[in-house]
C-alpha cells in the first residue's frame, strides 16, 4: 500500500493490481455500483441504535442508502438534513438547513 500512496502523490496514472492487472481503487462505491450487502446491513444496524441522524451534502435520492433516513425516523431518531438544495426527505426531517455546507457547518460550531 505504501508504494501505491507514493505513486498517487506523484500524480502517476491509476496503479494496476499486481494479481489481476485491473485498476486498484479505494473501497468506495461509484454511482451505479451495488453496495456490499454486509456494509448496508451494518449501516442499518447502526441507524437502529442512534438517536440522531445527520444527512449532510446528499440529495437523498439514491437507494438503498436514502432509505436509511426513514428507517432512522421509524426507530425514533431525530433527523437533520444539511444540503444545498431541498430533498424528498425534508418533510420527515426535524431540521432542514439549506446552504453551502462549507458555510453551514462552521456556523453550527
Amino acid at each position: 500500500m505504501a508504494e501505491v500512496l507514493v505513486r498517487l502523490k506523484a500524480s502517476e496514472k491509476d496503479p494496476d493490481c499486481p494479481s489481476c492487472g485491473g485498476i486498484l481503487k479505494s473501497a468506495t462505491i461509484s454511482f451505479g455500483q451495488s453496495l456490499v450487502p454486509e456494509d448496508l446491513a451494518r449501516a442499518e444496524q447502526a441507524v437502529r441504535r442512534r438517536d440522531l441522524l445527520l444527512a449532510i451534502g446528499s440529495s437523498l435520492s439514491v437507494y438503498p442508502v436514502a432509505g436509511l433516513v426513514p428507517l432512522a425516523r421509524d426507530c425514533g431518531a431525530k433527523i437533520i438534513i444539511i444540503n444545498a438544495t431541498p430533498t424528498d426527505m425534508d418533510p420527515i426531517a426535524d431540521v432542514v438547513l439549506l446552504g453551502n455546507i462549507s458555510d453551514v457547518l462552521p456556523a453550527l460550531f
